[in-house]
């Protein structure tokens, strides 16, 4: 990523700080830091140093070094010293953890690895190349990264899914994902907050392909060691979209170090540097070495196009170590209603896709085949009648009478004509449609009189649509039929096509969010927490898009119909990962 520094703001920035030379101190990260906390030794022996940098004096508790290593010195007094880690060699593989403790009683910890299980250490880059070019090693790797996306730390469950990449930026192709992996030692993540974005990671794991992500797979990582970023996200912790309009992003960073550095994408010319205020930290008895603050402020052009992304990058330095950290900032899109579908029964065209694809079909001319639109009625012109047996109207993406789509002389369920007794149609209904369609005079796309039929009627299909074949939108899969359905696949395999889901929702592990853009949901045939339940993993919302700020949020007790496909993941039957979304929420489409 190429990118941009916003160098002079910086500099201001550090000539106010350094001009105040009585109020300004070297920032030490908790007063002890060590320049890495995993020590590899070949198996053939050989030395490798660490610097230990602290505030006061320190020492290595000389107990745990055990008598295979020679560690020099094992303390040493305050600021930069190295560290000596000497071993012979050995047939095989061993390890120690030692703890350097500072006199303040601050704590490192040094995790020494030598033989079969001290492999070179790969950067993300090298991971990610094994992965995609099929040689994935037999064993487990040791991988050094910087967390640039948290999906989930959950002390609930004890483990974690993130992303690491080299330089702290995020693209999904080219990190990696550590799905489900273990704290350090293999222990369970009891707090939900132990690493940030911007730390830096050295994970042991086996690497796997999993749907085209590189990845660790579920319980087959762990974390060997961290250091803790010189800078954090502060707020906004859930990125909100910014208007396509355009306005201001204010980002606050919590850094212990000289100053914040940020730039910005070369080609992301429609985000501007603004402003940058820094504040620092109070001293006291209990923090000592305090965080100071940065507020780093961004102005947004209007958007006219679809939506962008731009991912801003920050850099901390105190001297000897740098740390980063990126924030992606989201710009909605200026188009109303982009076409959607592909006008086939289970992916019925929005009614932009339909106005296109009847347009282009050249003035007056019929398609040969009968193709499905979805729609909100926005206007009706007659109602079905037992007299004529159809019914002519418009429907539009979002129940608005602009750019309608007419519904002209249509039959009933089943393409039969309408009875007493059968459910009328009104505005704000929301229907699919089936049948050929025309470009009437060149001025009024609508399906062509009488050649089209009425397929389903607020997510309710009629007549012989009940008797469709299960998992189709016409007779979508209960809850039960899914958990069966999913059961068939081999561990790790999803199906190969999708399928609909209908129940309510029984219980909610993550509602939307406009960073992630997904939710976690069980389902059930009634809404209850008892029987079979579906675990929907990982789906988008409406129109298999992100969920943005301002769409409605979930809630137990809504029906669903979820369209997607299906997995067995080591023996959880669920939705494949972002590769479902939710067709229908309480009879919206969209």
């Amino acid at each position: 990523m190429k990118l941009r520094y916003i160098i002079p703001s910086f500099i201001t920035a550090l000539t106010m700080m350094v001009s105040c030379s009585e109020e300004f101190e070297p920032s030490y990260q908790d007063g002890l830091r060590v320049s890495k906390s995993y020590v590899s030794i070949n198996a053939s022996g050989g030395v490798s140093d660490i610097s230990v940098t602290s505030a006061t004096d320190w020492a290595i508790n000389t107990e745990e070094i055990p008598e295979w290593l020679t560690v020099t010195p094992t303390s040493s007094g305050a600021g930069q010293t190295k560290v000596t880690f000497q071993a012979d060699a050995i047939l095989g593989s061993r390890n120690a953890q030692l703890h350097i403790i500072s006199s303040n009683s601050l704590v490192q910890e040094i995790n020494i690895l030598q033989g079969e299980a001290s492999t070179d250490t790969l950067t993300v880059a090298q991971a990610v190349a094994l992965v995609k070019s099929g040689n994935i090693p037999g064993g487990s790797v040791i991988v050094r990264g910087i967390v640039c996306k948290i999906n989930e730390i959950s002390a609930s469950y004890g483990n974690a899914t993130y992303f690491l990449s080299d330089d702290g930026s995020f693209d999904a192709n080219n990190n990696l994902e550590i799905y489900r992996g273990a704290w350090i030692d293999g222990e369970k993540f009891t707090k939900g907050d132990e690493f940030d974005l911007g730390d830096e990671l050295v994970i042991k794991g086996t690497l796997v392909d999993y749907k085209g992500q590189p990845e660790t797979p579920q319980g087959g990582s762990m974390v060997i060691s961290i250091k803790k970023s010189l800078i954090k996200l502060v707020e906004p912790t859930d990125a909100p979209v910014i208007s396509k309009n355009g306005g201001e992003v204010k980002i606050k960073l919590a850094y212990k170090g000289i100053g914040v550095v940020p730039a910005l994408p070369t080609n992301a010319s429609w985000v501007h540097f603004a402003d940058m205020e820094l504040y620092k930290g109070t001293v006291t008895a209990v923090n000592p070495t305090p965080a100071d603050t940065a507020i780093v402020k961004f102005t947004v052009d209007e958007n006219n196009a679809e939506k962008r992304e731009a991912t801003v990058e920050f850099k901390c330095t105190d001297g000897s170590n740098t740390s980063k950290l990126s924030y992606t900032i989201v710009q909605e899109t200026a188009v109303a209603n982009p076409a959607k579908g592909t006008g086939t029964k289970n992916d019925p065209f929005n009614v932009t896709a339909a106005l296109a694809y009847t347009k282009a079909l050249g003035d007056d001319v019929k398609s040969e085949n009968d193709v499905y639109v979805t729609g909100i009625i926005s206007s009706v012109k007659y109602t079905y009648s037992a007299q004529f047996g159809t019914a002519t109207y418009n429907i539009s993406v979002d129940g608005n009478e602009d750019n309608v789509f007419t519904v002209y002389g249509s039959y009933y369920f089943d393409n039969k004509p309408w009875e007493e007794g059968n459910t009328q149609i009104a505005v704000g209904d929301v229907v699919v449609v089936c049948g050929k369609v025309i470009n009437y005079k060149g001025t009024t796309p609508e399906f062509a009189s009488k050649e089209n039929w009425l397929v389903k009627l607020n997510g309710a299909s009629g007549g012989s649509g009940d008797t469709a074949e299960p998992g189709t939108l016409d007779n979508p899969f209960t809850p039960a039929q899914a958990l069966e359905e999913a059961g068939k696949l081999e561990n790790k395999t999803k199906s190969e096509s999708d399928y609909y889901i209908k129940g309510k929702i029984s219980s909610i592990k993550y509602t939307f969010s406009a960073q992630y853009g997904t939710a976690q949901f069980n389902i059930s045939e009634d809404g209850a927490t008892t029987g079979d339940q579906f675990l929907v993993y990982g789906t988008y919302y409406l129109g298999n898009r992100a969920w943005a700020e301002g769409d409605t949020q979930i809630a137990v007790g809504d029906e669903v119909i979820i369209c997607g496909k299906l997995t067995n993941y080591n023996g959880t039957l669920e939705t494949a990962n972002k590769e479902n979304y939710i067709y229908s929420l309480n009879g919206k489409t969209e």
